[in-house]
This record gives structure tokens, C-alpha cells and sequence, in this order.
């Protein structure tokens, strides 16, 4: 049987505190984030991605 990985999970404020993202990216994170929620690192980048690419009116 093999075990099943699973990446390491952060809360909104730790992923703001990162020295992975940059200042921009890291005020998209916590204005977008919710609290209370743990995410993966992909998954914060991937909600991050598909906020920017919304489309502005």
C-alpha cells in the first residue's frame, strides 16, 4: 500500500506572511481568501490566477 501525500496546508494570514509571493500577491491573497480556511499553496495561486482573469466591467 502506498500513502497518499497530501500537500502542506495555510491559513489565509500564513500565506500573507510567504516569502513565496510578492507584496502585490500577497494583497490579492488577502483580500480574496476566506478565514478560517486552510489552502494549499496551489490552491491560493490558483484562486489568485482566476481572480485576475476576471473580466472587469
Amino acid at each position: 500500500m502506498s500513502k497518499k501525500e497530501t500537500a502542506p496546508t495555510f491559513n489565509k494570514h500564513q500565506l500573507a506572511q510567504s516569502n513565496q509571493f510578492s507584496n502585490r500577491e500577497k494583497d490579492v491573497l488577502s483580500a480574496i481568501l476566506e478565514e478560517g480556511k486552510a489552502y494549499t499553496v496551489q490552491q491560493a495561486k490558483d484562486q489568485m490566477t482566476t481572480f485576475l482573469k476576471k473580466e472587469v466591467i
